[in-house]
């Protein structure tokens, strides 16, 4: 793995000596509500809040930075009552490779809390690795993204090695508007705990929807089915269920988010930026 970072860095560092730099050459944000079915006590609602940026380019290469909020929303004291809120932060180098299809080195940190609840303690992780993602055109375009990485850090979760993969593909499209499908996994190795112990895992989950676009910004309508493991802060469990939501999308200077699932949540697929 240390190896293959080298290498990585090596690769996205090639760059010619007269490329001007460019500052913030591109931005990112992204909205998402869904409903769950079944809907359970503590976990009825989705909500996603991010934002991301590239904060410099130099010729094909570029230095990122990504923030989101994950919050899923119950109703266990009120009507719409928070009870878990996950944060993700995940700097990184990306590289164009040329036909649509870029190189990510990334390091992405996960923090799960509890809201307004006790919680006993830490629950986070990091997680260095490669990304590679690409965009195939043709008459049914698809967009697809594969990832492995190692945890430097797994609080309480015992994570040890990651990898994703997504695809989706634009089965109907239009000037403006398309229908899609999509897909995602991610198989996690686990050192077991007594407080944690479940063993290795993969989640994956399957989407279908219609996508709206205009100047940089998308509007998805979407239903999907998950099996999603750790699905609770402090202890182990597993959930299959379905989600139906929207999500609405702005971006500029060229590159667009993964359009059919969060960027990275803490138990499912990776965000990759591909070219227009």
């Amino acid at each position: 793995m240390i190896r293959a970072v080298c290498a990585a860095v090596l690769a996205l560092g090639a760059v010619s000596a007269d490329s001007a730099p460019a500052l913030l050459p591109d931005a990112s944000v992204r909205l998402q509500a869904a409903r769950y079915a079944p809907a359970e006590t503590d976990m009825h609602w989705l909500g996603w809040i991010g934002a991301g940026a590239g904060l410099l380019a130099i010729d094909k290469v570029t230095a990122y930075l990504t923030a989101d909020v994950e919050t899923i929303i119950g109703n266990t004291r009120r009507a719409f009552d928070a009870t878990q809120a996950n944060y993700h932060l995940e700097p990184g180098l990306r590289g164009s490779l040329g036909g649509g299809r870029e190189a990510t080195l990334f390091f992405h940190h996960v923090s799960r809390h509890l809201v307004d609840r006790a919680k006993a303690e830490a629950v986070d992780w990091n997680i260095l690795g490669l990304r590679f993602a690409g965009r195939r055109r043709g008459r049914v375009p698809v967009g697809f993204a594969a990832s492995l990485g190692h945890a430097t850090l797994a609080s309480l979760v015992g994570y040890r090695w990651e990898a994703t993969g997504h695809v989706d593909a634009a089965i109907v499209s239009g000037e403006k508007a398309e229908a899609y499908v999509a897909g995602d996994a991610r198989f996690v190795t686990v050192e077991r705990s007594a407080a944690f112990p479940r063993g290795d895992f993969l989640d994956r989950s399957a989407e279908a929807g219609a996508r709206w676009r205009r100047d940089g910004r998308t509007l998805q309508t979407f239903v999907a089915w998950e099996r999603r493991n750790d699905v609770f802060v402090e202890t182990p469990g597993a959930r299959s269920r379905a989600l139906i939501g929207f999500r609405i999308l702005f971006n500029s200077g060229g590159y667009r988010a993964d359009e059919s699932t969060p960027p990275r949540a803490f138990a499912l697929s990776p965000r990759s930026l591909t070219r227009e």
